[in-house]
């Protein structure tokens, strides 16, 4: 049954919902994975995904990098590697594992794990266009149980891993858009 209050809270909610995207166009505010058409409903920005397709990411060493490697492939063009690279990708990886709470006994309870990639990007000429670095801490419990420990130390490397891709592929994907505003 609908009552009156319920009833006004849903129109006042749609029509906040209706009024945010032109109070947001107002203030110069853009999507960046897509753009508006006459018509006012989005579609792609195709510029930006082919651009972001052309990337061709370099080997990044040891088994996280692998994983942070296959996370921007993943990303950036979901067929795998481009044939024809428009921009190339280098990435340093910085690992460091640190105790975070620690009891009377100084011993750790919870661990994190800080992940740090520096990363160039650079044109079909080979120059540098970007140079930046992001990073990510995640944490996870440590136990009496060795193997728990290292099972979770694992699960909170790829957690890290997947959020540093996804960081990495906005701030290329930014950089991108505001080049083709300029």
């Amino acid at each position: 049954m609908w009552s009156r209050r319920a009833t006004l809270k849903l129109l006042a909610g749609a029509a906040l919902a209706a009024a945010l995207p032109a109070t947001l166009s107002g203030c110069g505010f853009r999507p960046l994975y897509g753009s508006r058409n006459p018509g006012g409903g989005a579609t792609g920005n195709v510029a930006i995904d082919q651009q972001l397709a052309g990337i061709r990411i370099e080997p990044i060493a040891n088994r996280l990098g692998q994983q942070l490697h296959n996370a921007l492939r993943d990303g950036f063009n979901p067929l795998g590697q481009p044939a024809v690279s428009t921009h190339r990708l280098s990435v340093k990886l910085v690992t460091r594992v640190y105790g975070a709470l620690a009891q009377r006994d100084l011993s750790a309870t919870r661990r994190n794990v800080e992940l740090t990639a520096f990363y160039k990007l650079s044109d079909g000429a080979g120059n540098v266009v970007l140079a930046d670095q992001s990073q990510t801490v995640t944490g996870y419990d440590e136990f009496d149980d060795p193997l728990n420990d290292i099972t979770a130390n694992e699960h909170a490397q790829e957690r890290g891993t997947l959020q540093l891709a996804e960081m990495i592929k906005t701030r290329i994907a930014a950089f991108f858009a505001q080049n083709a505003a300029q």
